[in-house]
This record gives C-alpha cells, sequence and structure tokens, in this order.
C-alpha cells in the first residue's frame, strides 16, 4: 500500500538535531508497505479516504519539539504518520459488534483504557483520558495486556492516516453522520482539541478573550466558543487575508492583523481598554485589571507566550494550546507572579464538562459538525494525493503564498 512513515532511529535522530539531512530525512513514503492485518478481535481496518497535516507532524519530521512525548512514542517501526482521519471501515475483528464495512468513522488517536478493556488507571477514572496510562504502553497487568502484545508493546499516540489503510481498536472509530461531508468530518480530531481548551477553561459571557493563531486550531477554538455558546468578546489575532475573513465566518467579534508588534500591543490595549506602561529597558507590559480576560494561544511559541504574559490583564489567564516552544530563554516568566496569572495548557482531549453533562470530545465535536456542517466549510483548503507529499507539506508552510488552512491528503481516487 502507498504511505508515508517516520523513519526514526537515534542515528537518524541525532544527525537531523545536528542539522544535517534534509526536510524528509526522517520519512519515508513507499509505495510498497505491507497492509496491516487484524491480530486482536477486538481490531478494525479502515480505508483512509483524507488525513489531514499537523504542525505536530512537522515538528516530528524537523525534531523541533520537547523530548517529553517520546515516552508516549508508538511501539511500532517505521512509526505511522497521520493522525486526523476520515476513512471508511474495510474489515472487522470477530469481537466487533458497533461497526461494520461500509461504516465511515473518524479516528481518535488517544489510546486510552477502554479501547483495549482495561480496568480503568487514574486518568481514566477522572475522564482525562489525554493522560491514560496506555499511551505509554501500561495496562492493567491482567492476561488482556498480553493478549494487547504485552507491557510497553502496544499503545502509544496512534498513527496510520497517510497510509491507504488503518488498523485501531474499535472504540478509537467513531461513525460519522451520512450529512457531515469528508471535508467537515477531517476536521473532528483537530475540533477535539479546541473543544478541550475551551470546555475546560469556559469565559464568561462578559470576558473579552483573544485568539492568538488563526491557523485551524486557532479557528477552531472560534468555532468551539461559539459552538458551547459563549456570548464572549472574541479578539482574533491573525496574520494573513484568508484567515481574516474565516475568522470573521467563525464568530470572532474583530481581527487584529497588525505585523508590528508595538502597534499590536497598542490595538489590544485600546480594544480592550488596557493601560501599557514601560519597564526600564524592557517591552510594554499591560497592568491591572483591565483588558483581555482569557488568550487561547494556539501557537505557543516563545515569542507569542512573551507576548501573552504581557497583555493578558491582571489577574487573567493564559490557555496554551500549541506546541511551537519547549525550553525557554527568552519568556519573562515573573510576570506570571507579578499580574498573578494563571498560565495553564491543554492537551488531546477527553471527557469535558459541557454545562450538567460530561461528554467525550469526539461524541461531543461530531454532535456540533451535525448540527452546523456548513460552519465548518471552507477549512479544507487543500487537498493533494499522497505522492505529492512533498508539495502538501511546502503548502502548509507557504501559508502566505497559498492561502491554506488545512492541507489534507487524499486517498479517495486510490483503488
Amino acid at each position: 500500500m502507498k504511505g508515508l512513515m517516520f523513519n526514526y532511529s537515534l542515528p537518524r535522530i541525532a544527525l537531523k538535531k545536528v542539522g544535517l539531512g534534509g526536510d524528509f530525512f526522517l520519512v519515508k513514503y513507499s509505495e510498497t508497505w505491507p497492509v496491516p492485518k487484524i491480530f486482536h478481535p477486538n481490531q478494525v481496518l479502515v480505508k483512509t479516504r483524507l488525513a489531514g497535516i499537523c504542525a505536530s507532524d512537522l515538528h516530528q519530521m524537523t525534531v523541533s519539539m520537547s523530548l517529553y512525548p517520546s515516552i508516549m512514542a508508538s511501539p511500532v517501526n517505521p512509526v505511522p504518520m497521520g493522525h486526523e482521519v476520515v476513512g471508511t471501515i474495510a474489515e472487522v475483528g470477530s469481537a466487533v459488534s458497533g461497526l461494520r464495512p461500509g461504516d465511515r468513522v473518524v479516528y481518535n488517536p488517544v489510546a486510552r483504557c477502554s479501547f483495549f478493556g482495561f480496568r480503568p488507571c487514574p486518568s481514566c477514572l477522572q475522564g482525562n483520558y489525554q493522560h491514560c496510562f496506555c499511551l505509554l504502553g501500561i495496562g492493567d497487568g491482567t492476561d488482556r495486556e498480553r493478549e494487547c502484545g504485552g507491557r510497553r508493546r502496544f499503545g502509544g499516540f496512534g498513527g496510520g492516516g497517510f497510509s491507504e489503510n488503518l488498523l485501531g481498536y474499535e472504540k478509537q472509530f467513531h461513525l460519522v453522520p451520512d450529512h457531515v461531508p469528508d471535508d467537515v468530518a477531517v476536521l473532528a480530531e483537530p475540533f477535539t482539541i479546541a473543544l478541550h481548551a475551551v470546555a475546560r477553561h469556559m469565559p464568561r459571557h462578559d470576558d473579552t478573550v483573544v485568539v492568538v493563531g488563526a491557523g485551524i486550531i486557532g479557528l477552531l477554538t472560534i468555532k468551539a466558543l461559539r459552538a458551547l455558546g459563549s456570548r464572549c468578546r472574541i479578539i482574533s489575532l491573525a496574520r494573513y487575508p484568508m484567515q481574516v475573513e474565516m475568522a470573521i465566518k467563525l464568530g470572532a467579534t474583530e481581527v487584529i492583523s497588525e505585523r508590528d508588534m508595538k502597534k499590536l500591543y497598542d490595538r489590544v490595549a485600546g480594544a480592550t481598554g488596557g493601560s501599557l506602561f514601560a519597564p526600564l529597558l524592557s517591552k510594554q507590559v499591560l497592568y491591572g485589571n483591565k483588558g483581555p480576560d482569557i488568550i487561547y494561544d494556539s501557537v505557543a511559541s516563545e515569542s507569542s507566550v512573551e507576548d501573552d504574559l504581557r497583555l493578558v490583564r491582571s489577574n487573567g489567564k493564559v490557555v496554551l494550546t500549541g506546541l511551537d516552544f519547549h525550553i525557554t530563554r527568552k519568556v519573562d516568566w515573573s510576570l506570571v507572579v507579578w499580574k498573578e496569572i494563571e498560565v495553564t495548557g491543554t492537551l488531546f482531549s477527553g471527557k469535558e464538562p459541557i454545562e450538567e453533562n460530561e461528554l467525550d470530545a469526539f461524541d461531543m465535536a461530531l454532535k456540533l459538525m451535525a448540527s452546523d456542517p456548513c460552519g465548518f466549510s471552507g477549512l479544507v483548503t487543500n487537498t493533494f494525493p499522497i505522492e505529492r507529499y512533498r508539495e502538501a507539506v511546502q503548502c502548509f508552510r507557504s501559508k502566505k503564498a497559498t492561502n491554506a488552512i488545512k492541507v489534507v491528503l487524499d486517498f479517495r481516487g486510490v483503488s
């Protein structure tokens, strides 16, 4: 089968870290990968339809992210790429009861106890599936763990969407309503990321929030705020005209696309009634209890985090959903103390608090998509066959030139 895999080994990673090897040094494309075979009765084989390219895929290609996620590394080698997937069930295991060949599904790549039939671990008991021990290949120590391959030989963060076929457990897949098109369904996994961030850090209706970044997660954060009923004022910080247009469509109150940082600070302060002051030999900082109440940062680069801490109001909150930084050197973290800011990160998704209920984020995402499929139209802007994966990556990286928001690999024409 055709597919793109991570081609990892410690020597290759070391060479890449010191600047040797090209853009695609750590990936391998082949048209002769073996089709995955069902080995557990609760597994299903899925034929990929669309698979979205995520910024985290590119961070892994360039080894430009924290090494922390290495504890969640897939036990499979070569490592399957692609976790934003919509596909069609091709084959089911003997114990599968809720899915059948021909069903259209989306994929949850975050392994958790219930997928394998284990007793729930402490994280799963709390609905924090994103921290399940199964992500480290650790089950409940029963025979079932051995049936799944044995400790540290199963689980991990899943992938496989950049291939014609994807193997997973039945409960990793969620049925897509018939009237939700593929180019909306493929957004389900990134939408769960946004829903998780918003549901766990919901603003008040009279709050002003700033959404930093208008890539797919930033835009879906705006959508999540509105879809979950928030009437807060939303200021989107966007770079490109396509992003500005989409941010307004999805519910932003206003958009600031200023590149000059001093002018950007002035505009955010002016828009929120905040007061900027200039510490000695330092950048300006917004001081006091007037200004952005919550900042959702979908970029989370070192520079954007520094700006978050300076622009959020005193006693405000910064929610980091992006992963564009790891060990920081230039962020003035003392601002967290001086301004008494709450800083939190959000990762993947779990069971989310919505009003008085708790819902699996994937169920919630598909329910919201089913109620408003047109509200997600236009977010998938560029599609490429897998053979043109290099062009797809370049398109993702050149958003100003390509007007790209979500770039996907299209397998629907592969026979």
